[in-house]
């Protein structure tokens, strides 16, 4: 079978080729059928989960997951700003103490700046956060418009090296005013926003089969990248060490993902470059050497049967962000997502936030946090061939919910003794809230066509977003009562239970699995 390595060559020269698939007789899709003997033929659509993970998409989940590393640490930073109550009655003795540093305290820019272990440091420790998080917002609705006009690869590429060079900037803070400090906290947000939308749906959109889009859910590197910062942060136990860290991992993932990604075929065919998206599925299925290609179909075979997709349905109407809102078929899935993913959100980043009051070493806490997130997240993998998606998102909202409410009597009634049972219990939640978070990510992919998938990925993030710019501002609702933040918990978790069990659709329903441009 002759092979076609030099036709990869000659594809500007064939740019008016018509890809045209209904002249192919019966006879010719009759001889390419499947040789259960040899390998896959290119008219032969993915069955299998194994023969969606190729060497490309394994490559790009990897890269894209360890992208989340650089986007942790930047988000999380804050989380080791401010020293803890004990450390700071020592430094107000002598300042000396943090050259000695016994206690593994972490060195912050607050510190640095002599905002810590102040009177007012909690409020600046929670406008860093706020600034953070509505960077992250903004950047959700801009960046995911961008990709859906641009592209996924710029947009994701883009993001990650700005990121970069945000841990770049902040390690020459003792040069920099404190209100550019800031701004660069925002400006890290929002490409730290825009990143969370786009590597996802580049990701979602190399895989076939919804089986596999949901194991690349669970295998989010978010949970690990906390796990990461969480120990970067415990060995560098200073700002500096700590962002020179990071600002090298960005710049050798971005390095590495701009040599090695391609732009997402879909997203090629959607805006009509069908050639373009020929040509990547050509090296894709290449690179990969587990489909045979002869010469003489590829000019009559399209991008999506080479690669074994199904047939995408195009239409010509534009798509904008007022689609999104005016369409019925799209306002009910994105309102219901939206909350979904604020709640969640709230309840996730408060918990973060809340780290550092919580009993027991701040480092260890969040470590085990991401590493039970982890664990977590591959639930909704496993379980889903007995359980519905939906059923597993109304399993995790429900326990979350009941271990907040078991939270609210220790806290109100300052039991002493059961301190370990809240350590147990915010640990459980902010770990039990992840395979809600898989499920939302993957319903925010599969229930929107290609066309505005990154706009809705934009507003489902941007609730995120706006959950996490509220978390830090309930956290802070504890110097007024500690139990205050945890029942704002509960009652949010409550009623994103309902809103789930009313509205988020079943796996029985086709939009539920849904890629296609439709």
């Amino acid at each position: 079978m002759k092979k076609v390595k030099n036709y990869m060559l000659t594809m500007k020269e064939e740019e008016s080729i018509r890809l045209d698939v209904s002249s192919v007789s019966s006879d010719k899709v009759a001889t390419e059928q499947r040789d259960d003997k040899g390998p896959l033929k290119l008219t032969e659509p993915r069955k299998r989960m194994r023969e969606d993970f190729g060497y490309y998409e394994i490559r790009l989940l990897v890269l894209t997951q360890l992208g989340y590393i650089p986007v942790a640490a930047a988000m999380l930073m804050t989380a080791f700003m401010e020293p803890s109550p004990e450390w700071c009655d020592t430094v107000r003795e002598t300042e000396q103490s943090w050259k000695l540093n016994p206690n593994n305290e972490f060195y912050s820019l607050s510190v640095e700046r002599g905002f810590a272990c102040q009177k007012n440091s909690n409020q600046t420790t929670a406008m860093m956060s706020s600034l953070l998080m509505w960077g992250a917002l903004i950047g959700s609705f801009v960046c995911g418009f961008l990709s859906d006009r641009l592209g996924r690869k710029p947009v994701y590429l883009g993001c990650l090296l700005m990121i970069t060079i945000g841990h770049i900037l902040l390690t020459f803070s003792m040069y920099l005013s404190w209100m550019t400090i800031n701004a660069t906290l925002a400006a890290m947000g929002f490409f730290c926003g825009g990143y969370m939308v786009t590597n996802f749906v580049i990701l979602t959109e190399a895989f076939e089969l919804p089986k596999s889009r949901l194991l690349v859910v669970s295998l989010n590197g978010w949970s690990v990248s906390m796990a990461v910062t969480a120990l970067a942060a415990s060995y560098t136990l200073n700002w500096y060490a700590y962002h020179t860290i990071f600002a090298i991992v960005g710049a050798c993932i971005a390095i590495i993902s701009l040599a090695t990604c391609s732009e997402s075929c879909r997203w090629l065919s959607a805006n009509g470059l069908q050639n373009d998206a020929k040509k990547i599925a050509l090296q894709i299925t290449l690179l990969n050497n587990n489909r045979d290609i002869e010469e003489d179909d590829i000019s009559i075979l399209s991008w999506h049967e080479i690669l074994g997709f199904s047939a995408p349905t195009h239409t010509d109407e534009k798509k904008t962000w007022k689609t999104l809102f005016k369409s019925t078929r799209f306002l009910k899935p994105t309102a219901v997502m939206c909350y979904s993913f604020m709640a969640s959100s709230i309840v996730s980043f408060g918990f973060y936030f809340s780290i550092d009051v919580l009993p027991g070493n701040r480092y260890y806490n969040m470590t085990i946090m991401g590493i039970l997130k982890f664990i977590l997240g591959f639930t909704p993998f496993f379980l889903n061939r007995f359980l519905t998606k939906r059923a597993i998102a109304i399993s995790s909202v429900g326990l979350c919910c009941l271990a907040a409410l078991m939270i609210l009597p220790i806290q109100y009634y300052d039991i002493q003794c059961m301190r370990w049972v809240i350590i147990m219990l915010s640990l459980m939640i902010a770990a039990g809230i992840d395979p809600t978070w898989k499920i939302n990510h993957l319903y925010s992919a599969e229930l929107f066509p290609t066309s505005v998938r990154s706009m809705a990925r934009g507003v489902c993030n941007a609730g995120g977003r706006l959950g996490s710019v509220m978390a830090p501002m309930i956290v802070y609702l504890r110097t007024f009562g500690f139990f205050i933040p945890n029942a704002i918990f509960a009652v949010l978790l409550f009623i994103q239970l309902v809103v789930i069990v009313i509205f988020l659709p079943d796996d029985s329903d086709k939009d539920a699995n849904e890629m296609n441009d439709e």
